[in-house]
Order: C-alpha cells, then structure tokens, then sequence
C-alpha cells in the first residue's frame, strides 16, 4: 500500500477494531498457506516429475 489507512491504524469503534484485528490474522493465514502451498508445490514437481 502507498499509504496507510487511518482506519486500519486507529479504528474508531469497537466491531471495527475486531474486524480489523480478524482481517490481519487473514491476510497472515493468507500468506503463509500461499508460502507452503508452493513449497509443496516445488517439493511434488522436483521428485515427482
């Protein structure tokens, strides 16, 4: 992001400070499968091919 959003930093109520706190673990979850689906990925196409 070019900057950073005035929301996302200090949410003004208490459901949006939840569901800014829900969407971090999300894009963290995100991230992190997308890491081990492609090391599983380069794990199947060096030894299984």
């Amino acid at each position: 992001m070019a900057e950073e959003e005035p929301l996302l930093t200090s949410p003004v109520t208490h459901d949006v400070a939840v569901h800014v706190e829900d969407y971090e673990r999300f894009t963290k979850l995100f991230k992190w499968g997308a890491a081990g689906v492609f090391l599983i990925a380069m794990i199947l196409l060096f030894f299984v091919l």
